[in-house]
């Protein structure tokens, strides 16, 4: 299963490389066509503004598989060392909820949105919103491997290797 994750993680890695670029590209096109032309393209704003929600979407799967969230260590480091795991697997449980809260509603929102168009773009609003329960998906697999990568670890689960 690691090296599933390991070759999907990959992937969206690369796929988030490339949605950086349109995001960067079509801001620039922004700027230069609204503040040096004079003449601004209606699409640049629109385009940008996708690629962010996806790159954010995608973009905490794939921090998720590296263990790079923001962690508040102040109330795990109060415990002893089992009272730490048994805080992080909480944690993780309230995670997978919320993740597969995310899948749900997320499919039920594309589906819903699918015959809208985006206005300028006229892309349809169910593929945009989609990215919420793949975002939802990628984020409990990521997670669900690295908990498997740190029970097999043992005691020194908290360097933060990547997977």
């Amino acid at each position: 299963m690691q090296k599933i994750v390991g070759y999907i993680n990959v992937g969206m890695k690369h796929l988030l490389n490339v949605i950086m670029a349109i995001l960067v590209i079509s801001t620039f096109l922004q700027v230069v066509f609204r503040f040096v032309l004079e003449n601004p393209l209606a699409w640049t704003e629109e385009l940008a503004r996708y690629c962010l929600i996806w790159l954010t979407f995608l973009g905490a799967a794939y921090t998720m598989s590296l263990k790079q969230h923001i962690v508040v260590e102040f109330f795990t480091n109060l415990f002893p060392p089992f009272g730490r795991k048994i805080f992080q697997m909480l944690a993780a449980i309230v995670s997978l909820l919320f993740f597969t809260l995310m899948i749900y509603q997320g499919i039920q929102l594309s589906l819903s949105a699918v015959s809208q168009l985006s206005p300028v773009l006229r892309l349809p609003m169910g593929a945009i919103y989609a990215v919420i329960p793949i975002g939802g998906l990628f984020l409990a697999i990521n997670l669900i491997s690295v908990i498997i990568h740190d029970m097999k670890k043992g005691d020194d689960a908290h360097d933060d290797s990547a997977v």
